[in-house]
Formats: structure tokens, sequence, C-alpha cells
């Protein structure tokens, strides 16, 4: 059966902001599998010092690569696709990246959308391809965001995401298309995310707020 109808698939528009931070400066490689982005960069790895903005060449088609949705936690299904001995850290392997690669690329994916390493932020691996993105610059990573947190009389302070790295989904909402499995599992998520006293912590949830979203059976 198709992954697109055991899963499902996520647009993101073209124009689209995406961020990979890494510890040196990033330079084309044609022979790496897929490239790594995050919505924003305090989602992942936010103390390396260098920031790139990927700019999405048209509009873009990602394999909903998610297993469950528990509570914030968004539970990755990649060791279904790898069965690595590493688990998630298969993606490490460019290789293995290679293999599944070539399997999106048949199903019409240009990556992936899931968590990383099972916890509440998210991630796009791009497959690696001149039509999909571009690195638009790459810069000094400034860590202009605050993270949500409890004060001292036991109010809550909400994220403040900052003006510096946007979330293009905000201005760009994303086309999400899903087996039916998830339609409650999402509802969980959004409930929980709101009692929590951390409304929009997570790029997830910010993502879900304005996104288009069909299920099918």
């Amino acid at each position: 059966m198709e992954l697109k109808k055991i899963y499902g698939k996520m647009i993101i528009k073209k124009g689209s902001i995406l961020y990979h931070t890494s510890y040196e400066k990033i330079k084309p490689n044609p022979d790496k599998a897929m490239l790594f982005c995050t919505f924003h960069p305090s989602e992942w790895n936010s103390y390396a010092p260098y920031i790139t903005f990927i700019k999405l060449k048209r509009d873009v088609k990602l394999l909903f690569m998610v297993d469950e949705i528990v509570k914030n936690r968004v539970l990755s299904n990649l060791n279904s696709f790898t069965n690595h001995k590493n688990g998630i850290m298969a993606k490490r392997h460019n290789n293995i990246l290679k293999l599944f690669a070539t399997k999106l690329k048949k199903e019409k994916f240009d990556g992936w959308f899931t968590s990383i390493e099972d916890k509440p932020a998210v991630e796009v691996a791009l497959i690696n391809n001149d039509d999909i993105f571009e690195a638009v610059k790459t810069e000094e990573l400034k860590r202009n965001w605050r993270n949500g947190n409890i004060k001292k009389d036991g109010s809550y302070k909400l994220k403040k995401w900052g003006k510096k790295y946007i979330v293009s989904s905000i201005s760009k909402p994303i086309y999400i298309k899903l087996n039916i499995r998830y339609k409650q599992q999402i509802k969980n998520y959004i409930k929980y995310c709101v009692s929590s006293g951390f409304p929009f912590e997570h790029v997830f949830h910010v993502i879900l707020n304005n996104a288009v979203i069909e299920f099918y059976k």
C-alpha cells in the first residue's frame, strides 16, 4: 500500500523559509541524500554557531512520517522504514538515507515531516535536489527568542518566538491530508497543549493552528 494512504502528506508552500543549524558553514554536497531543517531554530541545536536560511523553490510534498501523537510528543515512524539497529539514529547514515530518498521519490514525495528523537520538536528532511530548495544565506545564529517558563509567583510566561526567524506557516498555512486515525490524536494534542499552560510552545502546535487539514479513511 502507498505510504500516503497509510500515513498522509504535508504540503509546504513555495517561498516558505526553513532553517538548518550547524557547527560549520554548509557547502553544496551533491552526495548528501537529505538536508535536515526546522521551522524555527529553537526546535533543535539552537547553540550551534551558524544558521542557514533554506527557501523552498516550489510547493513541497512531505510524507507525514508520524507513528503516534501522545500528549505533546510526536513519535516518529522512522524505525519502521529503516529497520536499523540504531533506531532513529539511522538518519545519520547517508547510505540508509539514500535508500529511503529513492523510495520517497517513487511515491513523489520531496522529503518527510516527523519529530526530532520522538520529542515535541519537529523537523523536515528534504531530498537534496536543486529543484526543491536553495540556501539563501548563512549567518551567525542569534538567540532572540525565549522559551516559556513558570515565574516565581506561579504564573506562566509564554514562549516568545522573536522576529528574526519567522515561522513561515503563520503567513503561508500548510496543507495536511492524513489518515483518519490521526484525527482524535491531533484533537488530544491541541487540548493537551492548551491545558498545559504553555500553548504554542512548539512549532507543531503553531502549524496546526492555521493549517488546512483533511482526513480520509
